[in-house]
């Protein structure tokens, strides 16, 4: 039985990563479509905040948890906008893959700050994925002067594997819903200011390919992977959450070579390979302590 749940859970950080991959393609049609960095990354949790705000009300006893949820949300939101500042003005495929580096350093941060010793296997499966991003990544493509947005990029990897880790077992179980309310609030909390700050030239998008994306952007790359994470990932391992969750990667390349025409050399195939290899090695035993609590209330 607790097998079955493990496996449950890894199938729904699996399906999480899958949506999640699908940004940089929503990201890349709303800048075509005018749209800036800060309102693309505003857009993204704007219209899950109005969804959620109906489950913010969360009882006394779990207002410590909360505000947890709101600082990784305010992060993230932080994160999240230096990466699309990357994706418009660094190459995408460099952005893309200094944000997929983070389940390496969701294995530092585990072993460092949440004192999870990994397992040689995950040590391993960690190599092989910084491999499979340091591929790809080159700086004689960078245009000069962008080094700053690279820097900020690295903010984004560095926000997702700490949400992994803590997400993966957190201090205390508070309904899924309540949860995300509360993250994606902290997403807006800072990317409103910023959006304002700004004082972007377009608001809206202007054809109908901008308007879907932006649903697309709000509800199948953020709101939908989301809820999945937050089911699966108490009932699986912190490790294998952050490895699965590379395969990210392999849906941002293979959405952008369909759907985008982008072209994928030997090194970005040898990337998706790698990473494949890096989830068929065998983790640590799933931790599911919290399972059945996450499983009542969500």
């Amino acid at each position: 039985m607790k097998n079955q749940s493990n496996i449950g859970g890894q199938y729904f950080v699996l399906l999480s990563a899958c949506f999640y991959g699908l940004n940089p393609f929503f990201a890349q049609q709303l800048f075509e479509d005018g749209l800036g960095a800060a309102m693309v990354s505003l857009y993204r949790f704007i219209l899950p905040a109005l969804f959620f705000m109906f489950c913010l009300r969360t009882p006394r006893e779990n207002r410590l948890e909360v505000f947890r949820s709101l600082v990784l949300g305010v992060a993230s939101g932080v994160a999240i906008f230096g990466y699309f500042h990357a994706l418009e003005t660094i190459p995408a495929a460099t952005a893309i893959l200094i944000y997929y580096s983070y389940p390496f350093f969701s294995v530092l941060i585990g072993w460092w700050l949440f004192k999870r010793t990994p397992s040689q296997n995950t040590l391993v499966s960690a190599a092989l994925i910084l491999i499979a991003v340091s591929l790809t990544i080159r700086p004689e493509s960078l245009p000069a002067g962008v080094w700053l947005s690279v820097a900020a990029c690295f903010l984004a990897p560095v926000a997702v594997a700490t949400q992994v880790q803590y997400l993966s077992n957190p201090k205390q179980t508070i309904p899924t819903r309540s949860r995300v309310a509360w993250i994606t609030m902290g997403h807006v909390l800072v990317l409103f200011p910023i959006a304002v700050w700004h004082e972007p030239e377009q608001i809206l998008p202007v054809s109908m390919v901008g308007v879907v994306s932006v649903f697309g952007i709000a509800l199948l790359a953020a709101a939908l992977p989301q809820i999945l994470f937050m089911l699966g990932a108490p009932r699986s391992c912190a490790d294998r959450n952050a490895l699965t969750g590379s395969l990210e990667l392999v849906v941002a390349f293979l959405t952008g070579a369909l759907l985008l025409g982008d072209p994928l050399d030997r090194f970005e195939l040898t990337a998706m390979a790698l990473i494949v290899l890096a989830l068929f090695i065998k983790q640590g035993q799933a931790k599911s302590t919290t399972y059945s609590t996450v499983h009542n209330t969500a």
